[in-house]
C-alpha cells in the first residue's frame, strides 16, 4: 500500500519530499534533447540524483501524453525506475469521470502503469472516486488546488466545497480505509487548518513549495502537526543545476519548517 511505502521511504531519506516530475519540454537540457528518449535519459538521470532525499515521485502524465505515443512508455520506464529506488510514485492525473470510465482510467493507472497512487478530481461524487479504490489503489481527492483561480470554485458554498471534499474523503476512508488523501495547496494555510480539524489523520500531497512560491513558515505554522504530509517540488528539483543539491536543500526547509 502506498502509505506504508512513503512512510518507510520518509524513514529512509529522513524528509517528506515529493519530487514532481513535469518534463516540460522546452527546459529539458540540451545535453538530453526533447526526444521522447532524451527526456527518458533526462528524468532516469533525476530520479537518480535525487533518490537519498525524495521520498516519492510524482509525474504528470500530460507531458507524457505530449510526446505522442512513445510518451506513455517513457511514463511506465520512469515508474518503474522510480520504484526500483524504493521510492513509491503517484501519478498526477486529476481523473474526475462517471463509473465505467473511472474503472478504465483505475485500470490503467493501477495495472498497466502500476503505479501506487493517483490524484483524483470527485466533482462527479463517490461515482468517480470508487473504482480507483476498488482496484485497491491510493486516491488523493483535489480539494486546495494550488493555482489561485481555484479559490472561485473551491470556496464555494457554505460549508465551502473544499470541506466537503474533506468530509467525503472521511466518508470514504470509513469503507476503505489507508487509502484516501487529500490535495492541499501549501498557498492556503487557514483553509488547511480547516481540513486538518476535520480529518487530521487523512494524508496530504502538498502542492506550491518551490517554484510556485508558498510560504512554507506560514502553511507549516498552521498545520505542522498533521500527520502525514507528502510535500511535492517540481520545477525546483528537476530543472536545478544540480537536483540532488536543490533536493537535499529543500528537504531540509521543509523539515525545519515543519518541526521548528
Amino acid at each position: 500500500m502506498f502509505i506504508e511505502q512513503y512512510r518507510q521511504a520518509r524513514l529512509a531519506t529522513g524528509g517528506s519530499l515529493c519530487v514532481g516530475l513535469d518534463p516540460h519540454h522546452d527546459r529539458i537540457p540540451t545535453a538530453f534533447g526533447s526526444t521522447p528518449d532524451g527526456v527518458a535519459r533526462f528524468l532516469r538521470s533525476v530520479i537518480e540524483q535525487t533518490a537519498d532525499h525524495a521520498s516519492a515521485y510524482k509525474p504528470n502524465i500530460a507531458f507524457f501524453e505530449a510526446l505522442g505515443p512513445r510518451g506513455l512508455e517513457v511514463l511506465h520506464e520512469t515508474v518503474k525506475q522510480a520504484q526500483s529506488a524504493g521510492r513509491p510514485v503517484i501519478l498526477d492525473a486529476k481523473r474526475g469521470d462517471i463509473a465505467s470510465t473511472a474503472s478504465a482510467y483505475a485500470a490503467a493507472a493501477f495495472d498497466i502503469m502500476g503505479v501506487d497512487a493517483i490524484t483524483v478530481v470527485p466533482y462527479m461524487g463517490a461515482d468517480a472516486v470508487v473504482p480507483f479504490l476498488d482496484q485497491g489503489g491510493f486516491v488523493f481527492l483535489l480539494a486546495l488546488p494550488s493555482n489561485p483561480s481555484a479559490a472561485t470554485i473551491v470556496d464555494h458554498g457554505n460549508p465551502p466545497l473544499y470541506v466537503r471534499i474533506g468530509e467525503l474523503a472521511v466518508e470514504l476512508e470509513a469503507k476503505y480505509p489507508r487509502q484516501l488523501g487529500l490535495v492541499v495547496a501549501a498557498q492556503r494555510p487557514r483553509a488547511a487548518a480547516e481540513l486538518h480539524s476535520l480529518a487530521p489523520e487523512i494524508p496530504w500531497l502538498v502542492p506550491g513549495i518551490g517554484a510556485q512560491g508558498a510560504d512554507m513558515e506560514a502553511f507549516f505554522g498552521n498545520v505542522g502537526t498533521h500527520k502525514t504530509m507528502v510535500v511535492n517540488a517540481s520545477r525546483a528539483v528537476l530543472f536545478a543545476q544540480e537536483p540532488a543539491q536543490a533536493a537535499e536543500k529543500l528537504k531540509r526547509s521543509i523539515e525545519e519548517s515543519r518541526h521548528g
